[in-house]
């Protein structure tokens, strides 16, 4: 009896060490991640938000608070053990760093319940205020067409004022053409 006792504990500690190791790797693999408290949600609720979750490539993941202490030790992620108590979910974001932010946003306004504790971003820890900040900003793509047309609009200007330039050297060039012309005819 003492031996299965044994070997089922050996077992669990491997169990332990494996999702251990899963964690670590789902945690040096995301853009980001933010923690929650799902305390009070249903299983429904969960079912929605993880479907929500999953059309923005994020994967949400129920975690043991020692279990994910000892994964973010390893990826040297310690700022978010203080956010690792109570109930605990981890949404790790795969895709566009932003989109666990704005999903778990909009969804703690569905589901009063979930609350946002913090998370991090890009190896950074940052705060619930910061999470939430972090929802208001657009999407990467939006981003991204701003920035263009922010650049392209100064060098349109300078293209317009070249041109002008360029346009007022043609029209002078040709009225010192007619000149000559005329001066040519009268002669």
């Amino acid at each position: 009896m003492a031996r299965a006792t044994a070997t089922s504990a050996k077992g669990r500690r491997g169990e332990r060490e494996a999702t251990v190791a899963e964690l670590g790797r789902a945690l040096r693999a995301a853009h980001s991640a933010v923690l929650t408290d799902y305390r009070g949600l249903t299983v429904a609720d969960l079912t929605e938000l993880r479907r929500q979750l999953r059309q923005g490539q994020v994967e949400f993941r129920v975690v043991k608070n020692t279990l994910a202490r000892r994964a973010t030790q390893e990826v040297g992620l310690t700022g978010l053990h203080p956010l690792l108590e109570g109930p605990t979910a981890i949404a790790f974001g795969l895709g566009d760093p932003v989109a666990p932010s704005r999903i778990l946003s909009q969804a703690a306004r569905a589901f009063p319940k979930l609350q946002i504790k913090g998370g991090y971003l890009e190896g950074k820890v940052v705060s619930r205020d910061e999470v939430l900040a972090l929802a208001t900003l657009p999407p990467r793509r939006v981003l991204l067409a701003r920035l263009v047309g922010a650049l392209q609009g100064p060098l349109r200007r300078l293209a317009v004022v070249l041109q002008g330039n360029l346009r007022g050297l043609v029209v002078t060039l040709d009225q010192v053409r007619a000149q000559r012309e005329k001066v040519q005819q009268n002669e």
